[in-house]
């Protein structure tokens, strides 16, 4: 799943209020020279549906509202995180394993790591660690239900819609079946012709293939093959153990993990509670500056300030160890399938940029020796010593980086490529027809939406909360996932996404995400009546 990264992917882009400019408001409001812009980057396939939400926005307040472009998405977030945004920007997520409070506490939780609007609010703060202190996972969703409810009433951001995974596969293989995060199972893919390897399509790596460095897509989709951990996620989302035997607590603060004894790395190294406590601690400290070292940071003895082993891993026997949190968590197991939590074997630590370059693993594939030629493909082959519930149904996966959805798409449909895992929108309104019963449009755990800061100028206070709803209410979803998306978005109900268990369409307050343009006219002017816009 790998979060920020994997929506960086796709694009991103930012919307910026009160930006200057002339021209004149129709009569639903008053004269004003404020311009409504949605930026967004220019090399992510994007003005589309950017200009349709600015229309829409447009055609309901009698604003003026358009589309902004940047360059490139590096360009767009780098003002983001520099806090450079002249106005609003959008963000999106997916989901780094499959609770509701990963949609909720890294973006808006108060100082949270990627809450780029800077949200703040007690009571939201209250009920998401209330949620993680409580003694089901049922339970811990009825307060993150309660924090999304105070959600509704701020509107930190504006939910637009879920992103479906779009993809399919050739005539050469069956038993294609995608995941909870949109992320093909490549492991039950079976392919009966040729040398009976699969041919995927994927992205260079952004960083050394390291469990604590990958945090996007391209590593991603080769980490989850190469590892396997504590736990896994079927299709489905729901967890499943792997390497754990059990996974227990009595008060969902100190948890006991322990192993099921036998299972080895590829190297023949046996994988002990030593290999994840090593390497949880390699990824926690700060002087490694590993990417996602924030998932250790429920640790005891984690530190953002200074280098601090983690206090609360505790190696009981080889086959048996603990974990303290600084508060209860009911859905710490939940995590544990995540990249970041995978173990090391000990070689890994006598030169770990080495190790990234060429990892020895637990999971179903090992890569094949001199495979990676970077930037162009990689080669995975079945690891003889897996033994565990995703054994390889093929003789290997050959990931293609392609720098092209279109000319991925192409090789599709010419059975050059078995799995594709997201097809160009120029193939949207074709793909179905194109593709047959190989044809994937299923939801995923991906959400988007625009996150407008407090600190902006018509933005803040009661004001602020009149236009966010006015805003929300002007944009007409289903119309834009219908004619934009081909049906391959859905209009969002929510902060998070249908694929997680605990979701609901109906939570108090979200009649804010539907398309109301009477209401928005009127909750427009009470905000104009507080300060002009």
């Amino acid at each position: 799943m790998h979060a920020a990264v994997a929506f960086a992917a796709a694009g991103a882009l930012a919307l910026t209020a009160c930006g200057g400019g002339s021209g004149e408001a129709d009569e639903t409001t008053s004269a004003s020279s404020n311009k409504f812009t949605i930026a967004y980057n220019a090399d992510g396939g994007h003005q589309a549906w950017v200009d349709a939400v600015a229309n829409s926005v447009k055609n309901t307040l009698g604003i003026q509202a358009e589309g902004q472009p940047y360059a490139t998405f590096a360009e767009l977030r780098s003002d983001v995180q520099d806090r450079k945004m002249t106005g609003a920007f959008r963000t999106g997520w997916q989901a780094d394993y499959p609770s509701l409070y990963n949609f909720l506490g890294p973006l808006y939780g108060t100082g949270a790591g990627s809450n780029d609007g800077d949200y703040s609010n007690a009571n939201f703060d209250e009920l998401l660690s209330q949620g993680l202190s409580a003694t089901s996972v049922e339970e811990a969703n009825g307060f993150f239900d309660q924090a999304q409810e105070q959600l509704f009433k701020d509107l930190p951001a504006i939910p637009l819609w879920y992103s479906n995974v779009t993809g399919g596969s050739s005539e050469s293989v069956t038993d294609v079946e995608f995941g909870w995060n949109s992320t093909p199972l490549y492991h039950a893919v079976k392919k009966a012709t040729g040398d009976g390897v699969v041919l995927a399509n994927g992205s260079e790596p952004a960083n050394p293939l390291l469990p604590g460095m990958t945090n996007e897509t391209g590593g991603g989709r080769i980490m989850d093959e190469l590892f396997q951990g504590l736990v896994s996620y079927q299709a489905d989302g729901s967890p499943q153990n792997e390497i754990a035997e059990s996974i227990t607590s009595e008060d969902s603060q100190t948890w006991t993990v322990k192993l099921e004894a036998g299972h080895t790395f590829s190297n023949g190294e046996a994988v002990t509670a030593k290999s994840f406590v090593d390497a949880w601690n390699y990824g926690a400290l700060l002087s490694n500056a590993q990417l996602g070292s924030y998932f250790f940071e429920s640790i005891e003895g984690f530190s953002y300030d200074a280098d601090s082993e983690l206090t609360g891993l505790t190696v009981v026997d080889d086959t048996t160890f603990t974990v303290k949190l600084t508060q209860p968590e009911a859905d710490f197991p939940l995590r544990l399938g995540y990249t970041a939590f995978m173990p090391l074997p000990s070689v890994a630590f006598e030169d770990m940029a080495a190790y990234g370059q060429n990892p020895i693993g637990n999971g179903p594939y090992t890569i094949a020796e001199g495979s990676w030629k970077h930037n162009e493909s990689i080669d995975l082959i079945p690891n003889p010593s897996y033994d565990g519930p995703r054994t390889a149904q093929n003789n290997g996966v050959r990931f293609t980086f392609y720098t092209s959805q279109d000319t991925a798409y192409t090789d599709l449909l010419a059975n050059n490529l078995d799995v594709l895992d997201a097809v160009p929108d120029s193939a949207f309104a074709t793909f179905k027809a194109d593709l047959g019963d190989r044809a994937v449009n299923q939801a995923a755990a991906i959400f988007q939406s625009f996150t407008i800061a407090e600190s902006l100028e018509h933005f803040s206070g009661e004001e602020g909360a009149l236009r966010r709803q006015a805003i929300s209410m002007a944009i007409d979803r289903e119309a834009i996932t219908e004619a934009i998306f081909q049906g391959t978005r859905t209009p969002a109900s929510d902060y998070t996404s249908p694929v997680i268990a605990g979701w609901s369409d109906s939570l108090a307050g979200s009649e804010v995400l539907e398309f109301n343009p009477e209401k928005a006219k009127e909750l427009w002017a009470e905000a104009d009546a507080i300060s002009q816009w």
